[in-house]
């Protein structure tokens, strides 16, 4: 069920996939860099994020895509508290 609720909360940040691999969760952003969610609070927020913890968050380029590393994940449970972490400062950049 974990898994789940972490999909969802992906897709909410723009993430196509997302692999849990030795301690580190990989997401990969929508393929169209000028898709319009790259404007969007959202991607603000995964910014925000990536600036605030530089050890914990990576944002990177591979084959064409952007990606997302989350270091120091060991399961499912801590990676969906992670990413809730992001869709809140998401949150509270809307409602301001």
């Amino acid at each position: 069920m974990e898994g789940i609720r972490l999909r969802w909360l992906g897709q909410r940040l723009g993430l196509e996939k997302m692999v849990l691999k030795k301690g580190v969760l990989i997401g990969t952003f929508i393929a169209d860099q000028k898709h319009a969610f790259f404007e969007s609070d959202s991607f603000n927020a995964v910014l925000r994020a990536v600036q605030a913890q530089p050890r914990r968050f990576k944002v990177y380029e591979k084959a064409g895509t952007l990606r997302i590393s989350v270091q120091n994940v060991k399961n499912v449970h801590e990676a969906k508290e992670a990413m809730e972490g992001v869709v809140g400062a998401s949150t509270k950049a809307e409602a301001t």
